[in-house]
Parts: C-alpha cells; structure tokens; sequence
C-alpha cells in the first residue's frame, strides 16, 4: 500500500519564495520498474517533479497540459502494458530560494492510500474534472472508486484514442547582439557568431527570421526549448574557451507564441527592453524556467518589479557550470529600493522612485566610514539587515529611510550604504566639490576652501524644499550679477535634472566644467556629464566621457568602477568581470559594493560568478593564512625571549587578525591576508634591524674584551687570576660563537637576546675587576720599577763613596780640603754612614721621579714583550700540530 502522506513527509519547506501559484498536482504509483516513457512524457509536458521514491512519485504542473500527458499516456498503455495509477488534483506550488520545491495540498487527497496497481488508469479530482472535460477528446466516468481513495475524487480520466493530444507548449524566441550595427567591431564580431548559432539552427533544422539584426525562430515543444538552451549556452562556453575571436555577447527572451505571430514585428510586439537583458543567458518567465528541469539554475532579474509570480522574467545557465563556482553568494536586493517601473535613478540608481524623490536629496553630509561599517558585516548579517529593511519600509513607508540613515543597526549600515555607492552625483556632494582643490579626495576634507558667504550655497541646502520655477529664477538673476560663477550653473544642471530637462541639465554642467577654475571641480562637471549620459543609456558615451575624468583625476578609483558597469550596461558583462576582479584585489570594498549595486542587472550572472571565483579563492587563500598566523604565533617564543615587547605587540595584532578573519566579509579577510603579510614584513624587519644592532654590539663587545685583555697581560700574581680568567674564557666563547652566528634562525636570534644581557653584564663584572687589577699590576710594576733604578743608584753611590773617601783622605791637603780630610780620618765610619744615608735617600728620589716619568713607556715595554711571548707560545703550538 502506498501513501501520499509518507511521500510527502520528506518533502522540504520552500524558504524564501521565489515562486508561488496555484497549478496541478499530479501523484503517480507503479509496480516493478517505473517504465521512461512515462517520466519522459511528464517532462515534455511541462511536468516539474516535486518528490519520488522507488515506487511512487508527485508533479506539478503549471498548466492544463497536465491532463494531455495523462490522456497521451492513457492512448499509449490501450497497446503496451502500463501498470500505473496516476491522480490528478488542484494544489499550490512554491519555490524556495535554494531551488527547494513544495506543494500545498489538500489533507483529504494526503491521507488516500494506492494498491500496487496492475493496471493503467488515471483519477480526477472533482474540482479539475471541468478543467479536463474542456479539452477535445476527454471526458469523466464516474465509477466506484479504489480502495483508500478519498471522496473527493470526481471519476476516472477518459481518452479518445482518435486525437493526438499535442502539448500546447510551444515558444518564440528573439536573440540580438550587443551593441552599434554601426561599429565595425560589431559588425565583424556578429558575423562570426552567426555563423555558430546558425549551425545550432540548421542541425536541429529550426527555422528562422533575420531581420536587423535580431533573429527570430519558433520552438515546438519542450524538447525543442531543452535542447537549444543546452547547445546555445555550451556554444558560448565554447568559443570563450577556445574561439574568443569568435564570439560576440547577444541577448535571447523566449517567450509564449499564445497570442504572437512569427514575423519581422515580433520583437516590437513583445514590449520588451532588450538593452536591460543579460547577455548570453536565455530569459523566460519564471514557469518556463522551471519547466526546463534541474538541469538549469534560475535566476532573478531586477529590471522589473520582483516577486512572486509564476510570470515574473528569470534568466537561466547551466547548473553543472555553477557548481565549479564557491557557494551563493547573498542576494541583496531589498524589495522596497530597487525594483519599480521608473529607470535608474541618477543619484542613487535604483528604480523605486523618480530622481526628483530621491532619499539622496535630503540625507546630510557623507558618512566615510560607512563601507568600513559594512566591512564589519558577515554574509548572515548582511542578508538579515536587508530583510529588516524591507520589513521596516515596507510597515512604515518611504518616511522610514531617514530613521534608518541615522542608525548604527545593520540595517541602517546597509542603507547608508545603498545611497553611498553613487554619493559623487549626488546634490548633496555639490557642496564638497565646490570647495575642494585637492585631487585626492582622502586629503580634500582638511583643504577645502572655506564658505565665502554666496548665497548659492544656502539655496542649495534647501533646494529639497524650494519651488523649482522660483529657485531657476533667483538663480538666473543671481548668474546675471556673476556671469563667471560654476557653482551657478551647477546647481542649475541639478534643477533641470529634476525637471526631467536633460538636454539643459547637460549643457549647464558643460558650461559649469567650462568656468571652473580648479582641475578638481572641472573634473567632478564632467563626471557628472557621463552619469546623465549613462542615465540617457547611452553607455559608451558615458564610458568615453568617464575616460577623460580619470585621466584629469587619476586617484578617483569610483571613475574606474563607473566605467566597468558602463561595460555591463553595453552588454560586455564578461570583459568588465575581469576589470572588477582587479579593482578588488586592490580594494575589497569594490566586492560588497558589487553586492549592493543594483545597476549590474545586466551583468548579474557574470558578475555574480566573478564574485564566487573571487570568494572562493579568498576562502582558500584565508585557509593557507590562518595556519600561517597560527604557524607565527607558535614559533614566536623561538624567536623571542618571553614578555619581549616586540613579541607582545606580535601576539595581540594575531589575535586581532585572527578574529577579523571570522567575519565572512571580503573586505576582512582582505585585511587578515594584508596585516599577515605586513606582519611577517615587520617581524623580518625587526629580526634584520635587531640583527645588524647585534653584530655591532658584540663588536663592541670583542672591543672592550681585547681591552681587558690587553690590560691583564701582565700580572705578578697569576693565582689571583683564576676567576678573572673563568669570565674571560667563558666570554671569548660566547663572543666567538656570536660574530660566526646567523641570527635569521630563530634558535641563534633568541640565544643572541641572552647574550647582548648576559655578556654586558660579565663584562661589567670583568671591567669592575680589571680596576682593581690594574691598580695591583700598576702598583706593582711601579715599584720595581722604581726599585730596579734605585737599586743603581745605590750600587753607583756605593762605589762613589768608597773611590772618593780615600781620595779625600790623601789628597785633601793639596786641594784645600783639610779639614774635611781631618775629619774623614777622626771619624770614618760616621762620614760614610751619614753619605750612605744622604744617597739613599737622593737615590730613592732620584728613582721614583724618573719613575713617575717614564713609567707610561715602561708598562707599554712590559706589555710588548709579553704580547711577544704569547704569540710566540702560539706559534710554538701550532708549529707542533
């Protein structure tokens, strides 16, 4: 026994929805194998399979057609055994955002229970039966129904075997390329697309309609729709691959034939803009999509109002191709701002409003730092913000964004920032560029010249509030009395802007560019001229225009933005995903600006996928830099000594970098990815700074070490020495080892730190003691020094005496020396006592002055010979060896 109920218990809630309407609902149960035929028939019907298992199955279907793949299917078992049972009933259908399907049905068809059937039959619900009896060749027989089916079942589907029972599906379909028939490149570029697309056309023998430039041809049925849009988009993934030269961007609607004939006029008949479709994606309405099965992925458009219609445009591509990609990225669409009926708005872009009812034209001065804030915002985050958004606009009205432009929610981030991304055309941005003279915008706010008091200014601030017609009149006076005056004339662009006078609003800028005096403000004049150029649709004059503002403002990195969604609204959405892939790799905030940009609908499929490439390779690449700030904070400690200040300050910037690599944000994992590199920068800096301190310190060190060596190599008493010497050696060691080390390793790095400590402090120790040696060496040396030439002296003054006493003695008489021979023969012995005494004395004096005199070049004699010695000693040795 098989049950609705259990197949439906595993089917999913559809989130988010995307799609939802009332259709068929279809429950098919079968015995043994289910046979193909009857799942390919389902599906060429327009069936969308909902739920399945190995004997029983639900579909749904958005049109009668239902009842003709039942009634085809009905013919085809009368000649070939089909056990089958099908059930046919109303239902709602929803789709989720996530490609999840649900169907809404009755609890009374829920609880109905089905046999193994061994037959084919097909069962109607009394509330489709009129739907079905509608239609040639069908009828209801009532009869006694199986057991388990509920009562609400009207009878049983009849066929008449006679009719074919065509599905009533069927579509046109328009393909245009992108671009001027005029351009040569155009021209060139389509010729060679043709000619692939026609080779699709002739091999499935399609036929078509050419007729300038937009070719046109029927689809019979949904194999037909299948197959083309499997081959024209693996055609383009071709060319792009292999024959870039080949290839040319073209837009495709496929639309219902109900109701559309097959001629040249189709394509005016369908009151469609075709400027505002994606290339190289088909589009369709969103029933169609789903009927294309889960081999296709839908997509969202927002050049119309979105919501939840069956009939509600989508693109589609190929869902194999996506599934290379990095998961979704969000969808950021607040439904209150960006759809609508109205064209881009010129200040902010978005649809939901006329450009003179922009929200712009009443905020206040711009917030910096609101992408920096928006930087702070995960994808959750960010998703969450714009749903409350919506749900705040939606309960309040229009009233409700200035609430939000002064908050700090998420929400209120998010609509700072949806305004932001265009502030430059803003009327709120005359102010600033009136005044600026710096072309650097980051340095302009600290040079701006100062309010001279022209009324100009306050007529600004309140244009919100003033009466159009009186404002250009007091304007034009006020042009009369100062004929020269930009900010005249700008400001007079703006007011005709707002009266919808574009022609005027272009030639008062011009004039406005023309007068102004300053590079900066001329610039900001032209660029306002491309805006109403590319507000007017006419792209590539805009990118030309947007061209020149750069090339006089080369640090406005939001021209370069403005001129790769100029690319993107000219249909060239691929070649200008590589320009927004380099312009975020140089500024991250261009990725969520992406995200919020509303003018990228063109592009959106390229775009989206450009940002999934670039997201995924950020995720992988903020992978490889968490293990290495990981890696970095490990081996820390082996670079530096622990509480280092530089290895304090190392620690918390990984922390910060670490806990900014959480937020799923672009922008922060730019910034994880950034502060490693700068990081590792600083630390081989520092390590190459502390490095080169390092040698020279220790060469200092070596200085001070021969110093003391040479003030210790000559010492009297070698035993007091030992302790001297145990510092010394253990300091040669060290020093030895430092002026051969390699301190870019992380062990010879941390050791040095110990060293440069440890050696100044044995160093000291040495010096201190080195005081006290050389007063004990000094003293020492001195006085045998002053012996060793007292000691001569003496012996001298010895000999004197006893050569010159017996002199005296003989030889006073004759020199007149008599007395003095008198005496030295009475008292001998005193006389020389006393000349002893006298020499020693004059000797000792004598020795100590000559001492103090040469003592200086004494010591260096000593310390020569004993430098002598040693290197001798050392020759000695390694002449043995």
């Amino acid at each position: 026994m098989m049950s609705l109920e259990a197949l439906r218990a595993h089917q999913p809630e559809a989130t988010d929805v995307r799609i939802a309407c009332d259709g068929f609902g279809l429950w098919l149960a079968w015995s043994g194998e289910i046979n193909p035929v009857v799942v390919q028939t389902l599906e060429d019907y327009g069936g969308v399979p909902v739920a399945g298992n190995g004997e029983q199955s639900l579909w749904f279907f958005f049109t009668p057609d239902a009842f003709l793949a039942a009634a085809r299917l009905a013919v085809w078992a009368r000649f070939n055994p089909l056990a089958v049972t099908m059930q046919l009933f109303p239902v709602g259908f929803k789709l989720g955002a996530d490609g999840e399907t649900a169907l809404a049905i009755d609890p009374a068809f829920e609880k109905q229970n089905i046999e193994s059937p061994t037959t084919f039959s097909v069962w109607l619900a009394s509330a489709v039966a009129a739907a079905a009896s509608a239609l040639p060749g069908l009828s209801l027989v009532v009869e006694a129904l199986p057991v388990g089916f509920c009562d609400k079942i009207g009878g049983r589907l009849e066929a008449d075997a006679r009719l074919p029972y065509q599905s009533s599906l069927g579509w046109y379909t328009v393909l245009k390329p992108v671009g001027n028939p005029l351009d040569k490149a155009f021209q060139a570029g389509w010729r060679e697309m043709f000619g692939h697309v026609e080779s699709i056309l002739q091999r499935h023998k399609f036929r078509f309609i050419l007729h300038e430039f937009n070719l046109m041809f029927p689809l019979e049925g949904l194999r037909q729709f299948k197959t083309w849009c499997r081959d024209f988009l693996a055609l383009i993934i071709r060319l792009k691959e292999e024959k870039p030269e080949h290839y040319w961007p073209c837009v495709m609607a496929v639309v219902d034939k109900k109701g559309l004939n097959f001629n040249n006029e189709l394509p005016a008949k369908l009151a469609l803009d075709f400027d505002k479709l994606t290339p190289d994606y088909p589009h369709m309405v969103k029933r169609n999509a789903m009927m294309l099965g889960e081999e296709f992925s839908l997509h969202e458009v927002r050049f119309a109002a979105s919501g939840q219609s069956q009939d509600d445009w989508c693109s589609v591509s190929k869902r194999e191709v996506e599934a290379e990609g990095a998961p979704q990225l969000p969808n950021l669409t607040p439904a209150e701002l960006v759809p609508g009926e109205n064209p881009h708005c010129f200040y902010c872009g978005q649809r939901g409003h006329a450009v003179a009812d922009c929200p712009t034209r009443r905020m206040g001065e711009r917030a910096s730092d609101v992408w920096k804030e928006v930087a702070g915002l995960d994808f959750a985050a960010m998703r969450a913000g714009v749903k409350a958004m919506d749900a705040r606009l939606k309960k309040t009205g229009p009233e409700e964004g200035a609430v939000l432009a002064g908050e700090g929610s998420d929400a209120g981030i998010l609509y700072r920032a949806f305004y932001d991304l265009t502030w430059e055309v803003q009327l709120r941005a005359a102010l600033f560029f009136w005044r600026a003279r710096e072309k650097d915008l980051k340095k302009a706010p600290d040079t701006l010249m100062p309010d001279d008091g022209s009324p100009v200014y306050q007529i600004c601030r309140e244009l919100p509030d003033r009466d159009p017609t009186a404002t250009d009149k007091e304007l034009q006076d006020l042009q009369i009395r100062s004929p020269r005056d930009f900010r005249i004339m700008s400001l007079r662009g703006f007011l005709a802007l707002e009266r919808g006078e574009l022609d005027r609003a272009q030639s008062h800028w011009k004039e406005a560019e023309l007068a102004s005096a300053y590079p900066v403000s001329q610039a900001w004049h032209l660029y306002l001229q491309a805006r109403l150029l590319e507000y007017r649709n006419r792209a590539l004059q805009a990118w030309a225009l947007y061209d020149q503002v750069e090339r006089l403002c080369p640090s406005w990195s939001f021209v370069a933005y403005r001129k790769l969604v100029c690319e993107v609204k000219s249909g060239f959405a691929e070649r200008a995903a590589l320009g927004f892939a380099s312009l975020t790799a140089q500024d991250g905030h261009c990725f969520n600006k992406m995200l919020l940009d509303s003018e990228l609908e063109r592009g959106q499929i390229q775009i989206a996928a450009c940002q999934r490439r670039l997201w995924s390779e950020m995720e992988a690449r903020v992978g490889e830099e968490r293990r290495r700030l990981t890696t970095m904070l490990a081996e820390l400690p082996t670079w530096f000594m622990p509480e280092h200040p530089f290895a304090a300050k190392a620690e918390e910037r990984i922390a910060r970098l670490l806990q900014t690599g959480k937020t799923a944000n672009y922008v922060a994992h730019q910034a994880l990815c950034r502060g490693r590199f700068l990081l590792e920068k600083d630390i081989q800096g520092f390590v190459a700074r502390t490095s080169k301190e390092f040698k020279s310190l220790f060469a200092t060190f070596v200085q001070r070490l021969e110093k003391v060596h040479d003030e210790s190599a000559w010492f009297p008493f070698p035993r007091a020495l030992v302790d001297f010497n145990k510092s010394y050696n253990h300091c040669v060691a060290a020093l030895n080892w430092a002026m051969k080390a390699d301190f870019r390793m992380p062990e010879a790095f941390r050791k040095a730190q110990i060293l440069a400590e440890d050696g100044e402090e044995r160093l000291q120790k040495l010096e201190g003691k080195m005081k006290f040696l050389r007063l004990v060496r000094d003293s020492t040396l001195f006085l045998l020094a002053v012996l060793e030439t007292f000691m001569w002296l003496e012996v001298a003054g010895i000999i004197l005496i006893f050569a010159l006493l017996p002199l005296l003695l003989f030889y006073g008489d004759k020199i007149g020396m008599e007395y003095t021979a008198s005496l030295i023969s009475r008292q001998r012995w005193e006389v020389q006592k006393a000349l002893f005494f006298v020499l020693s004395v004059v000797a000792l004096g004598v020795a100590g002055l000559r001492t103090v005199l040469r003592f200086e070049r004494i010591r260096d004699k000593v310390f020569a010979k004993a430098k002598a010695k040693a290197k001798s000693a050392v020759a000695a040795g390694k002449s043995k060896k």
